[in-house]
Protein backbone atom coordinates (compact mmCIF):
# COMPACT_ATOMS: atom_id res chain seq x y z
CA UNK A 1 0.00 0.00 0.00
CA UNK A 2 2.87 2.31 0.89
CA UNK A 3 4.46 2.14 -2.62
CA UNK A 4 1.13 2.65 -4.50
CA UNK A 5 0.87 5.74 -2.87
CA UNK A 6 4.22 6.56 -2.87
CA UNK A 7 3.93 6.12 -6.60
CA UNK A 8 0.76 7.86 -6.83
CA UNK A 9 2.11 10.90 -5.25
CA UNK A 10 5.54 10.73 -8.25
CA UNK A 11 2.97 10.28 -10.78
CA UNK A 12 1.16 13.99 -9.83
CA UNK A 13 4.31 15.74 -8.77
CA UNK A 14 5.39 14.85 -12.55
CA UNK A 15 2.35 15.91 -13.98
CA UNK A 16 2.21 18.86 -12.31
CA UNK A 17 5.86 19.79 -13.19
CA UNK A 18 5.63 18.66 -17.13
CA UNK A 19 2.23 20.93 -17.51
CA UNK A 20 3.98 24.55 -17.24
CA UNK A 21 6.60 23.27 -20.42
CA UNK A 22 3.62 22.64 -22.60
CA UNK A 23 1.50 25.46 -21.37
CA UNK A 24 4.21 28.28 -21.26
CA UNK A 25 5.80 27.98 -24.48
CA UNK A 26 3.59 27.97 -27.56
CA UNK A 27 3.40 28.98 -31.57
CA UNK A 28 0.10 29.17 -32.95
CA UNK A 29 -1.41 30.62 -36.15
CA UNK A 30 -4.42 31.25 -37.96
CA UNK A 31 -5.78 32.35 -41.23
CA UNK A 32 -7.24 35.79 -41.03
CA UNK A 33 -8.51 36.11 -44.52
CA UNK A 34 -8.24 38.27 -47.27
CA UNK A 35 -10.03 39.31 -50.77
CA UNK A 36 -9.59 37.58 -53.82
CA UNK A 37 -6.24 36.17 -53.91
CA UNK A 38 -5.02 37.54 -50.85
CA UNK A 39 -4.37 35.29 -47.53
CA UNK A 40 -3.25 36.68 -44.70
CA UNK A 41 -1.73 34.04 -41.65
CA UNK A 42 -1.16 35.87 -38.19
CA UNK A 43 0.88 33.70 -36.43
CA UNK A 44 1.84 34.13 -32.10
CA UNK A 45 4.70 33.59 -30.53
CA UNK A 46 4.40 33.09 -26.70
CA UNK A 47 7.52 32.55 -24.11
CA UNK A 48 9.59 31.78 -24.15
CA UNK A 49 9.82 31.39 -28.24
CA UNK A 50 11.04 28.45 -29.19
CA UNK A 51 15.12 28.71 -30.66
CA UNK A 52 13.11 28.50 -34.41
CA UNK A 53 9.99 27.37 -35.76
CA UNK A 54 8.22 26.32 -39.21
CA UNK A 55 5.59 27.46 -41.29
CA UNK A 56 4.36 24.62 -43.83
CA UNK A 57 1.78 26.27 -46.40
CA UNK A 58 0.09 23.56 -48.50
CA UNK A 59 -1.75 25.07 -51.72
CA UNK A 60 -4.47 23.78 -53.38
CA UNK A 61 -4.25 22.12 -56.69
CA UNK A 62 -3.89 24.19 -59.49
CA UNK A 63 -3.01 27.56 -56.63
CA UNK A 64 0.25 29.26 -57.76
CA UNK A 65 1.67 31.52 -55.31
CA UNK A 66 2.17 34.92 -56.99
CA UNK A 67 4.27 36.71 -54.16
CA UNK A 68 4.98 36.57 -49.90
CA UNK A 69 5.72 38.78 -47.57
CA UNK A 70 8.38 37.76 -45.95
CA UNK A 71 9.60 35.98 -48.74
CA UNK A 72 9.66 32.23 -48.38
CA UNK A 73 12.54 29.66 -47.10
CA UNK A 74 11.22 26.91 -49.60
CA UNK A 75 8.91 26.37 -52.38
CA UNK A 76 8.10 22.97 -54.54
CA UNK A 77 4.82 24.05 -56.29
CA UNK A 78 2.24 22.44 -53.75
CA UNK A 79 4.62 23.38 -50.42
CA UNK A 80 5.30 26.63 -48.79
CA UNK A 81 8.23 27.07 -46.20
CA UNK A 82 8.90 29.88 -44.02
CA UNK A 83 11.50 29.50 -41.44
CA UNK A 84 11.55 32.01 -38.38
CA UNK A 85 14.99 32.29 -36.82
CA UNK A 86 15.33 33.64 -32.82
CA UNK A 87 11.82 34.71 -32.99
CA UNK A 88 10.72 36.98 -30.38
CA UNK A 89 7.48 37.18 -28.34
CA UNK A 90 4.59 38.45 -29.94
CA UNK A 91 2.46 38.34 -33.34
CA UNK A 92 3.65 38.46 -37.21
CA UNK A 93 2.12 38.03 -40.38
CA UNK A 94 2.70 36.06 -43.52
CA UNK A 95 0.94 37.33 -46.49
CA UNK A 96 0.72 35.29 -49.68
CA UNK A 97 -1.11 36.19 -53.28
CA UNK A 98 -2.23 33.59 -54.98
CA UNK A 99 -3.15 32.89 -58.96
CA UNK A 100 -6.98 32.83 -57.79
CA UNK A 101 -8.92 32.96 -55.07
CA UNK A 102 -8.98 30.56 -52.15
CA UNK A 103 -11.60 29.71 -49.56
CA UNK A 104 -9.73 29.52 -46.31
CA UNK A 105 -11.29 26.28 -45.62
CA UNK A 106 -9.34 25.13 -48.25
CA UNK A 107 -6.07 25.93 -46.85
CA UNK A 108 -3.54 23.47 -45.11
CA UNK A 109 -0.95 24.52 -43.33
CA UNK A 110 0.89 23.86 -39.79
CA UNK A 111 3.50 24.89 -37.79
CA UNK A 112 6.68 22.92 -36.55
CA UNK A 113 8.99 23.69 -33.23
CA UNK A 114 10.51 22.64 -30.89
CA UNK A 115 10.46 23.23 -27.19
CA UNK A 116 13.19 25.21 -25.66
CA UNK A 117 13.09 23.44 -22.20
CA UNK A 118 12.83 19.76 -22.84
CA UNK A 119 13.32 19.91 -26.72
CA UNK A 120 10.10 18.01 -27.55
CA UNK A 121 8.60 18.41 -31.17
CA UNK A 122 5.54 20.27 -31.58
CA UNK A 123 3.07 20.14 -34.64
CA UNK A 124 0.14 22.61 -34.66
CA UNK A 125 -2.05 23.14 -37.53
CA UNK A 126 -2.80 26.26 -38.77
CA UNK A 127 -7.38 27.30 -38.14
Amino acid sequence: MQIQRRSFLFFLLCVFFALPLHAETNVSGHYAGGRGNQVTIQLSVAAPPPAAFIVLQQLPAGVQLVNASPAPSGFNGRQVKWLFKHPHTGGTTISMQLSKPVAVNQLRGEIIFRHPKNGEMFKKRIK
